[in-house]
């Protein structure tokens, strides 16, 4: 858009809404601009090191259990009286 679209844009806006509604419009823009945007870029991550933190958890988990069972005793031996 050039300079002269933005303007009558701007102008539509406020005959038709009013200025208030054109200065709720670039807060709620800057908003997400300098707030949500990043916070939500930020969330993502957190999820995926946590996504990746699981793997690596169950992977304990499963290594752990296959030990376990490699280090109880037979259960076909007979039993001593």
């Amino acid at each position: 858009m050039s300079g002269a679209e933005v303007s009558e844009t701007l102008k539509t806006i406020i005959e038709r809404w009013g200025f208030p509604t054109l200065v709720a419009l670039a807060a709620f823009y800057v908003l997400r601009q300098d707030v949500l945007v990043p916070l939500v870029d930020q969330h993502a991550t957190f999820l995926k090191t946590i996504a990746d933190s699981q793997k690596e958890i169950a992977e304990a988990v499963s290594e752990q259990t296959r030990l376990l069972y490699a280090l109880q005793p037979k259960s076909h031996a007979k039993p001593e009286n």
